[in-house]
């Protein structure tokens, strides 16, 4: 039975809702309360608190109250207290009176009590960060290093490790005083080994470090005991590490003792340090040590070989040492060329590991790679002997990695490998792993379209074996439906014949199963099938949220089946517009406060605009032979000297057009902005909607608009080469934008050859894949920002008052919350803070109502903040004019690493009422 143990970072279950205060409240009552129990309880629980209200107010109140609790408590709480501020590390800069809290804490240094003066030491020890320099905490950690009790000497080693790495001063000056010890024949053996890792802080200024450097060198000799090595060999290399110089020098002393040192437990160490070097600094490593790891993984002793190759693979991503090694009759390739073949499964996958880094550089510096062939036969071979004889899915996978990797970097090498794979698919050779090998099928046909079309048929054969035992593997199945998927356009779906096999496979797997194949055939495209499988499911769920969210789901993808139907353009658009409407009312009531999906509705709410734009067009391009020229039309003409008036209706119905087109592109950019989260397919699917728009307001301005000489919009070429999805809706782009250039733009007068062009753009727009954006159901990176604005009214919803000639002062305080997997597409680098304020109404004084002009009292004021640890303040003095309400608003937008700005807020909005004197209301009324 395994057993989980709680942090105390781990929010109760079950607890109510409640707000900070309360919260706090609560557990001062437990701090102060007389049973130990209780008091340890509420000691835990603030961890939790800070993660959930982590502002400076509350947390520099918290730790006040624990710092008194360390200061007149027993060493039992102050041992909680120590954990809480170990625990709440990234907190600690919110302290805002470090002085007194330092105070509370210091002055148990002289307690009589030294496990009352250890606790002292390592509590100052975990909040270092916030003290680096305070003297009398040094001085103390000095003292403390000459007890005679063994615990507070370990306190203050663990103490003067926090301090140094903080610390300058600290760390220069005790260098003298740690190298005695560590020297000293009176300090213990065990004492030294704890001394030793301090040393690795100490790189503060070029000469310290080269002192320590020498320190360290000259104790290997002195003290060849297997734990001083260790423990000095680390130091070394975290001490390189952190000053780059000495890299080269650490590499060659420990390849030294990996060829020299026959203990096994060494070699392993040695191997790690290398490791972390590689890591940092692999373009500093000398010419000759690649040479000598690779003479350490030709050695017999399996597990060395293994951790040479793992370092080796580390080496092998920096540009320097592939660029050095990529000649076949290099040691390192020759190494690789005979581990390849390796009985050891797992060093011959770390051989072809290396093989393929160093292919996939060459391939992205276009650089001649001699031996091609041969590497490739490594990966082939290797690839074949896992599939009929090994049953480990990591080395597998590994494999299968490597290839994909090459079809990204190579495109003309995925014909090859899909049908190595394809073949042990669908001919059974190696039904234990065949759900990775459907993985890696699906990742390289989404490299590239009609990647796996040759082997529809074997798919589909496959597909249907399977589903004809119930007992089939789920993942296999709704991999091969994907595959299936990703083979054939939407266009092309009727004529190949497979519905019915992926009806036969949705019969024989679980919900869950369907529910994905349904979202993989959304993604590429497929919404009829989609509509198929989802309208059996909605019935099946087990909440009602979810029902609508099944419901919306059915309803989109019943619109978008509706668009390839042989009914009229205006009819397919008004059902597809229908069904769109009866989505957005279903994803309504599949929100929760948990699960806005703000990101869904808005996608959908733009798609139906985008529709009806398009049947607005459609239904201007049929008014031109029903709806003739007025008789006045040559005055109209003459009048406002635009000869397309002499069309008619036909020309200001195609401007309007114009417009719309370009405010539905404009909100899709605004939707771009919001979405920061979202993976980069995602974002390129909203980007070629924008595109779209933009390309119809385009080619319907060539002809309504009298020489036009604006360019066509230009769609990013990078496009072309990512995901499949995005792939298949640039090619509809791209074959309605040929269709525009096929008409003649030189004809000025508005004709049927235009108007046609214009309506067969419409039906390649509505016949070319739409697909589903990832992002639409799932989030692979969640960022979300919380705001605290001060002040506040006494009671929500009233309005705060500000007398009048006064400067209202609104400090924003805010933080930074990620999900499970933070900064995976991009990162924080700043946030943008925007004040606007505008005024509502004037104050009536005498029974006279001043009157409001456009933009009074209106006044935008912005601020750029940088994060620290995830929270970030400012600050904004705001000007009231005139005495009235205002409204005050406060919004947050994100910065990217490049520079982007992302509008995601939130917003929040304060009522602010001024009041004025009565002399300066009546100078302004007679004004």
């Amino acid at each position: 039975m395994s057993v989980r143990f709680r942090s105390f970072s781990d929010g109760g279950l079950g607890e109510p809702e409640q707000d900070a205060n309360s919260a706090l409240t609560e557990l001062d009552k437990g701090l102060r309360s007389g049973r130990v129990g209780e008091q340890c309880e509420a000691i835990v629980r603030f961890p939790p608190l800070f993660e959930k209200y982590p502002f400076p107010i509350l947390i520099n109140s918290s730790f006040l109250k624990l710092a008194d609790v360390f200061r007149v408590g027993n060493n039992f709480l102050r041992l909680w207290v120590l954990r809480v501020c170990q625990q709440s590390e990234k907190h600690l800069d919110k302290i805002l009176n470090v002085d007194e809290f330092v105070r509370r804490v210091f002055s148990v240094i002289h307690s009589n009590d030294p496990v009352a003066r250890a606790l002292t030491l390592r509590t100052l020890g975990s909040v270092a960060g916030i003290i680096p320099e305070r003297q009398q905490v040094h001085h103390s950690i000095r003292r403390s290093l000459d007890s005679h009790d063994t615990v507070e000497v370990e306190a203050a080693v663990y103490a003067a490790m926090q301090f140094a790495a903080q610390s300058k001063s600290f760390a220069v000056s005790m260098c003298n005083k740690i190298s005695h010890m560590i020297q000293g024949l009176a300090t213990p053996a065990h004492m030294k080994l704890q001394l030793i890792p301090i040393l690795q802080h100490m790189h503060h200024d070029t000469s310290t470090a080269a002192m320590v450097r020498q320190l360290c060198t000259d104790l290997l000799p002195k003290y060849p005991a297997q734990d001083f090595v260790l423990v000095t060999l680390r130091t070394l290399t975290q001490l390189a590490s952190a000053t780059l110089v000495e890299i080269p020098n650490q590499v060659e002393l420990l390849l030294d003792y990996l060829v020299n040192d026959p203990r096994r437990e060494v070699q392993c160490c040695v191997l790690q340090c290398l490791y972390l070097l590689a890591k940092h600094g692999a373009y500093l490593w000398p010419d000759t040590s690649v040479a000598s790891l690779v003479n350490v993984a030709r050695g017999p002793h399996p597990s060395l070989v293994i951790c040479a190759l793992d370092v080796l693979i580390v080496l092998t991503r920096s540009a320097a040492i592939c660029n050095a090694h990529a000649r076949s009759d290099s040691v390192l390739m020759e190494l690789c060329q005979d581990t390849s073949y390796s009985s050891n499964m797992v060093i011959a996958t770390k051989s072809i590991k290396i093989l393929s880094q160093v292919l996939c550089y060459c391939f992205r510096e276009e650089l001649a790679s001699q031996g091609l062939d041969e590497r490739l036969d490594a990966v082939e071979s290797l690839f074949l002997l896992l599939a009929a004889t090994c049953t480990h899915t990591d080395t597998m996978r590994s494999v299968l990695r490597c290839i994909v990797n090459l079809c990204n970097v190579q495109k003309t090498l995925c014909p090859r490998f899909v049908q190595l794979i394809a073949t042990c698919l669908v001919e059974d050779m190696a039904d234990w792993c065949s759900a990775l090998l459907c993985e890696a099928l699906g990742a390289i046909g989404g490299m590239q379209q009609h990647a796996t079309q040759a082997f529809l048929p074997h798919l589909l054969k496959k597909l249907g074996q399977l589903s004809s035992s119930p007992s089939g593997p789920e993942d296999t199945k709704v991999m091969l439906c994907t595959l299936v998927f990703q083979c054939v356009s939407a266009a092309q779906w009727k004529s190949i014949g497979a519905q019915s096999t992926i009806d036969e496979a949705v019969r024989t797997t679980n919900l869950w199963a369907n529910y994905r194949i349904a979202r993989s055939a959304a993604r590429y495209g497929h919404l009829s099938v989609c509509a198929g499988i989802v309208g059996q499911l909605h019935e099946h769920v087990s909440s009602e949220h979810l029902h609508f969210w099944l419901l919306t789901l059915e309803e989109l993808s019943e619109g978008e089946a509706c668009l390839r139907s042989d009914d009229g353009l205006l009819a397919r658009l008004g059902a597809a517009t229908s069904h769109y409407y009866k989505a957005l009312a279903a994803i309504k009531a599949a929100s929760t406060p948990s699960q806005s999906l703000v990101f869904q509705a808005e996608y959908m709410r733009l798609r139906c605009e985008m529709l009806q734009c398009l049947a607005q067009l459609v239904a201007t391009c049929k008014s031109f032979c029903t709806a003739p020229p007025p008789a006045i039309a040559a005055t109209i003409v003459q009048t406002t000297r635009d000869d397309l008036q002499k069309f008619g209706n036909i020309t200001n119905r195609l401007r309007k057009c114009i417009k719309e087109f370009q405010t539905c592109g404009e909100l899709y950019w605004k939707l771009y902005q919001s979405v920061f989260d979202a993976d980069p397919s995602s974002l390129n699917n909203i980007q070629i909607l924008q595109h779209m728009c933009a390309l119809m307001a385009y080619n319907i301005e060539c002809v309504a608009i009298t020489n036009y000489q604006g360019d066509e919009p230009a769609l990013d070429s990078s496009l072309q080469r990512s995901c499949l999805e995005t792939q298949l809706m640039v090619q509809c782009c791209q074959r309605a934008s040929a269709m525009a250039r096929s008409v003649d733009k030189s004809i000025k007068p508005i004709t049927h050859l235009h108007l046609e062009g214009l309506m067969k753009q419409v039906e390649m727009i509505l016949e070319g894949s739409f697909c589903l954006p990832r992002y639409f159901f799932q989030v692979l990176q969640s960022t979300s920002v919380k705001l605290a604005i001060t002040p506040q009214p006494r009671v929500n919803g009233e309005y705060l008052s500000v007398p009048s000639g006064s400067q209202l002062s609104v400090k924003v305080e805010g933080v930074i919350q990620h999900g499970s997997q933070p900064d995976r597409f991009r990162s924080v680098s700043g946030v943008v803070l925007t004040l606007s304020s505008q005024l509502t109404s004037r104050l009536t004084i005498e029974n006279k109502s001043i009157p409001m002009k456009p933009g009074d009292g209106q006044v935008v004021l912005q601020q750029s903040v940088t994060p620290h640890r995830d929270f970030f303040t400012g600050q904004f003095l705001l000007a009231l004019g005139g005495g009235g309400q205002h409204q005050v608003t406060v919004e947050a937008a994100v910065q990217d690493n490049s520079g982007n700005v992302w509008t995601t807020g939130p917003r929040s909005t304060l009522t602010v009422k001024t009041l004025e004197d009565s002399s300066t209301s009546r100078a302004r009324t007679s004004f």
